[in-house]
């Protein structure tokens, strides 16, 4: 059933709605829109997008505008769905919210939990990621480990996307019992040859 308000633009629509959007499919029980400012809620939805092929399910997507949207208490993979109740993909991405902002090319997790197999592997509170399989340039995951050469150490890298054929790593790291080191790592590709540099420096090395 549709329902349209014409006097305050407004769309309500229940049973099955099914809504596709620049390619990206949404569907749920019950969707409640502004049509031309395209500002609006869908509850209980699932969604897929066009770019880079993620899908999930949500409590609550909310369209900020066309371009813009918030998915709330969602789930993010790009694991292709198989037949059968008891599907699950490989990986998964937990969130209290995903932000989708098409200008950007961007998806901002919050509050965001990472499962392989179903097994945590890591949480963050914040984490962007690109809605295609474009590099990013970023901080990346830190790194945690402790042995009895170096101690407890802690590394925070950043990828630096430095164009299509070249991109380059810096490693920030700190050790208990060596110090504080800074590693990097640059590569390069071309049609008839690559090439990889690294370079190490330990100031202060214990």
């Amino acid at each position: 059933q549709i329902e349209y308000d014409q006097a305050q633009d407004i769309l309500k629509a229940t049973g099955d709605v099914r809504i596709s959007r620049q390619g990206n499919l949404f569907y749920g029980p019950a969707l409640s829109l502004q049509v031309d400012s395209f500002q609006g809620k869908f509850t209980q939805a699932q969604y897929e997008l066009a770019r880079g092929g993620g899908h999930g399910a949500a409590s609550e997507v909310e369209f900020i505008d066309s371009r813009r949207a918030i998915i709330r208490n969602a789930t993010y993979t790009t694991c292709s769905r198989r037949p059968g109740p008891g599907w699950l993909p490989e990986w998964i991405l937990k969130a209290s919210s995903f932000q989708i902002n098409e200008e950007d090319n961007a998806i901002e997790a919050k509050n965001l939990q990472l499962r392989f197999h179903d097994v945590p592997i890591l949480a963050a509170p914040s984490l962007t990621f690109p809605l295609d399989n474009n590099r990013n340039s970023g901080f990346l995951a830190p790194l945690i480990g402790i042995d009895s050469v170096s101690g407890v150490e802690v590394a925070s890298p950043y990828y630096w996307n430095i164009a299509p054929h070249r991109d380059a790593t810096l490693t920030s790291t700190v050790m208990s019992k060596r110090g504080v080191a800074l590693d990097s790592e640059f590569r390069y590709l071309e049609p008839d040859h690559q090439g990889q540099t690294r370079f190490n420096v330990m100031p202060n090395d214990r």
